[in-house]
């Protein structure tokens, strides 16, 4: 699976904070550079932000929802509890980031990279993923629930008991990450159709699948 990298300017402008950007609504953003910023409990929606690169950034509990984010990289930094609800990402990284609790629910991701990120109770539900990785992640308890999956690579990660409800897996390799105790419908189990697992993992899997297995 081949993800398209962010393309960014290499020149990036440093004139101005985060936080005072944040507190316009409506605010088109592009072609920043922000390292080293500390934003709390700043909310604001249908922001445009793109071409930008986000360095040992806290954002922790802010809200920027229906918003639209491309070409943009996060790299080091604290997103924890964010809601970035009902969103467009297009090439986008998160690396080695924090996103405890992170709302990308009701959103489309494309082409995004999260790789070595912090990310327990991560909220994906009902969100449209397509060319997305997840690289020696962790996300336990996250919820994928009613997603919609195309090409999506989980790669040595964390995800006992994440939440699968009504989330096809077709195509989708487990067999490098943990999935113990992970939360499918209790009828037939159709989520898991299709995806790969290993042997152990599969013995472990059958009783979601109201399957009985004798030595």
């Amino acid at each position: 699976m081949k993800i398209t990298a962010p393309r960014i300017t290499k020149v990036l402008k440093e004139d101005r904070t985060l936080d005072e950007t944040l507190l316009q609504p409506g605010e088109d953003l592009a072609e920043y550079s922000f390292r080293n910023q500390r934003v709390f409990e700043i909310k604001t929606e249908n922001m445009s932000m793109q071409d930008c690169l986000f360095t040992n950034s806290i954002l922790i509990g802010c809200g920027i929802k229906k918003s639209q984010f491309s070409e943009i990289i996060f790299k080091n930094c604290d997103l924890s509890n964010m809601n970035l609800s009902g969103s467009g990402f297009h090439r986008i990284e998160f690396i080695e980031c924090k996103l405890i609790g992170t709302n990308f629910s009701e959103s489309a991701l494309n082409h995004i990279v999260f790789s070595n990120c912090k990310a327990e109770y991560l909220n994906l539900s009902m969100s449209k993923l397509k060319y997305v990785s997840f690289d020696r992640c962790d996300l336990r308890n996250s919820s994928f629930e009613n997603g919609q999956y195309a090409s999506v690579n989980f790669h040595e990660s964390d995800l006992k008991e994440a939440e699968f409800y009504r989330t096809s897996l077709k195509g989708v390799d487990f067999s490098s990450c943990d999935i113990s105790g992970i939360r499918i419908s209790p009828i037939i189990g159709c989520e898991l159709r299709g995806a790969t697992v290993t042997s152990l993992q599969a013995l472990e899997l059958a009783h979601l699948l109201g399957v009985t297995i004798k030595g």
